[in-house]
Order: structure tokens, then C-alpha cells, then sequence
């Protein structure tokens, strides 16, 4: 017994930050700059009293007014991948189950990561399934990296936008989700890591005060090192992917089409250069929807398969890297 992505639906916040206006409160920077700079025209941005929670709840109940096959009463299982959850305790997972309606039989788990959080939580939704413990999971994958960024860091601005994206895994009879290649080298976190919050460091009044211009960045601070983050990525995602292959007994060729998180598009196009990937074969669709962490892979999928590039019995290898350092990736038979 396998499993597959049996559908996946997204939900984007309605207020928009565009290239213009990103110009107008960063004048150094054209428009066009800053496209050529991030591959990114414009980025969702979630209301001011907007947490993750909040759309999931939203993403969730457009799925099931989208897919009509499946109804609340057929999910078993709950994983809510973010790196913003709503409290130390109860996992939020508990919480979105009550607050959709879900049948209290299920289980519902958090699981707070970032970049590579839909390789994780497709690996363990993957192995629930393969061992009988669940039949219908529903995977919610997003955050709203927004709210950890100041209001002057014109490089973060650029590039990160807030969605939720909602995936249904269900059985297979065949192997539609393959091997998994992950890795994690924790060194690596202060290269991109959230600052003043939490039990490590907690937001102090001090802290509250310094940054009450920017309304006391009550949710903590993102700070991002963006060479190294660069460099981690060509050092990690080339020899993963190669991994990947061979565990898979498959070539680069074998492969239809390959979507990564969506970094930036700077990344994305050094990485495809540096593995020899026709541009044909390698899906990108940050440009109006920014680097929406967690959601970035489905909703990347999702368009794809929408505009045809992914089709049934396709190939799609799928790869995720980044904050923690935490990096992983799978091959998916459409």
C-alpha cells in the first residue's frame, strides 16, 4: 500500500505588495531592479490580524468547496506544517481540528518547519499511510513570514509573500510517491532565523520598545545572511538530487519535470544552470506570489498542473531547502 497527492487547492491573502510600491518606500531600487534581483513582480500579504490559523481555516473550507469527493467526515489524520504556530501549547494542529469541523477520531500533529516543511510532512503523511494508520490526511503547508519582517529590510520585503496551501493524501495501490532524500545540519540556522521570540529568546519590553516603530515586531524578527544561503543551497541541492537518482535507479532524463521551493528566482536559475536542467523541465511561478516558505512546492504543483506541465503519469521530482539548514526530496508519478 502506497500513497498519492490526491488533490491540492491554495488560498492567498487578498492585499498585494507590488515591485511599484515596494519602489516608492525603497526609491534605490526600480521596479525592474528589483524584479531582476528576486524574480518576484508582486507578493500576498496577510491582514494585519492574520496568523496561519487563521488561513487555514479559510484554505480548508475552499477545498472542500472545490472537491466535492471528499467531505470532512473522510479525513483521519491532520498535519499543519509552519513555522508560525499559534501557541506553545496545545499544537495548533488540535485547534484547526474543532475549528473545521473534523471528526475528533482523527490524529493531528504540527509539524514547524519552514523551506523544506512539504518534503517532511509528505514523508511522514507517506509513512502513515504505508503503515494503515490513516487513510485521508489533510496537509495544511503555510506561514506568513510577513509579520517577522521589519518594515526596512528592503531585501526580505522583496522576496517573501504569506499563503496556506491544502493537500489530500490519500492510498495507492501503486508507488506514487517514491524515496525520500532529507538531511539537517542545525549550523546552519543563524544564516536564516527568527530573532525575539520564544523560549530562547523571549520579545522583552526592551525589545518591544526598540522595535515599536515597527509595531514592536510582537511575532520576533527574521534575519537572513542571503550568500549563505546561496552558497548552502549549491553546496546541498545538486548532490541531493543526484542521491535521489540513483536510490531511484533514474537518470536527470528519466524525470519530466522538477520543482523546487521557491527561493528566489536568482537561486532557482543558478541551480538549474549548475544541474544542466532544460528550462522546459523546471517549474517556476514565484513571480506573483513571492517565497511563501512552507507553500511554495504545492502551490508550485498545483500550477503546474493546471497549465499542463505536470500530467498524469508525469515524473515530478520535488525538492525543499533551506532555513534550519534543512533540505529533502522526493520524486512523485503524477
Amino acid at each position: 500500500m502506497g500513497a498519492f497527492i490526491k488533490a491540492i487547492s491554495y488560498y492567498l491573502p487578498e492585499k498585494i505588495l507590488n515591485n511599484e510600491e515596494l519602489s516608492r518606500i525603497f526609491p534605490e531600487y526600480t521596479p525592474e531592479e528589483i524584479f531582476r534581483r528576486t524574480g518576484i513582480k508582486e507578493r500576498r500579504i496577510a491582514a494585519d490580524d492574520e496568523i496561519p490559523s487563521d488561513s487555514a481555516v479559510i484554505a480548508t473550507e475552499q477545498f472542500f468547496a472545490q472537491h466535492s469527493f471528499c467531505k470532512k467526515e473522510d479525513i483521519d489524520f491532520l498535519i499543519f506544517t509552519t513555522e508560525m504556530v499559534d501557541r506553545r501549547g496545545p499544537a495548533t494542529a488540535c485547534i484547526l481540528q474543532n475549528k473545521m469541523g473534523l471528526p475528533t477520531t482523527i490524529g493531528a500533529i504540527d509539524i514547524p518547519m519552514g523551506c523544506s516543511g512539504f518534503i517532511y510532512g509528505l514523508l511522514v503523511a507517506n509513512s502513515l499511510i504505508s503503515s494503515k494508520a490513516a487513510k485521508n490526511i489533510l496537509f495544511l503547508t503555510g506561514d506568513a513570514a510577513t509579520k517577522v519582517i521589519h518594515p526596512q529590510d528592503h531585501e526580505l520585503r522583496m522576496l517573501f509573500g504569506d499563503a496556506m496551501a491544502v493537500t489530500l493524501i490519500g492510498e495507492s495501490d501503486s508507488t506514487d510517491i517514491g524515496s525520500f532524500v532529507i538531511g539537517t545540519d542545525g549550523s546552519g540556522a543563524p544564516n536564516l532565523i527568527v530573532e525575539g521570540c520564544c523560549g530562547a529568546e523571549k520579545p522583552t519590553r526592551e525589545w518591544l520598545d526598540k522595535y515599536s516603530e515597527a509595531g514592536g515586531m510582537a511575532y520576533g524578527m527574521l534575519g537572513m545572511k542571503g550568500t549563505e544561503i546561496l552558497n548552502f543551497s549549491l553546496k546541498k541541492v545538486p548532490p541531493m538530487v543526484k542521491e535521489l537518482l540513483e536510490k531511484e535507479k533514474l537518470t536527470m532524463e528519466d524525470i519530466d519535470l522538477f520543482v523546487f521551493h521557491q527561493a528566489s528566482g536568482f537561486i532557482l536559475e543558478v541551480l538549474r544552470r549548475k544541474m544542466k536542467i532544460p528550462k522546459e523541465k523546471f517549474f517556476t511561478n514565484l513571480e506573483y506570489l513571492g517565497n511563501t516558505v512552507a507553500a511554495t512546492i504545492p502551490i508550485a504543483l498545483c500550477d503546474a498542473m493546471k497549465a499542463g506541465k505536470a500530467k498524469k503519469g508525469d515524473k515530478v521530482l520535488i525538492a525543499g531547502f533551506g532555513i534550519g539548514y534543512s533540505w529533502g526530496a522526493t520524486i512523485l508519478t503524477i
